[in-house]
């Protein structure tokens, strides 16, 4: 079996570390309403559009699931 890279490593490390810095700010404002564009645009997290994109988007397929 293959070990994961070094490169695979730090993407999950730096996920992680915004999800628990951000995610759960992300995941309330959802809750509320609120589209990836409103939060960019209201709120000047330091962490890319892409990032909250992810955020935003595993947070609604988990509630599909429920």
């Amino acid at each position: 079996m293959e070990e994961p890279s070094h490169g695979y490593f730090e993407e999950a490390l730096s996920n992680f570390t915004k999800d628990f810095a951000y995610g759960g700010a992300i995941r309330h404002l959802v809750d509320h309403g609120y589209t990836v564009d409103r939060i960019i645009k209201e709120f000047h997290y330091p962490i890319s559009r892409e990032s909250i994109e992810k955020i935003v988007d595993r947070y609604r397929k988990e509630k599909e699931q429920l």
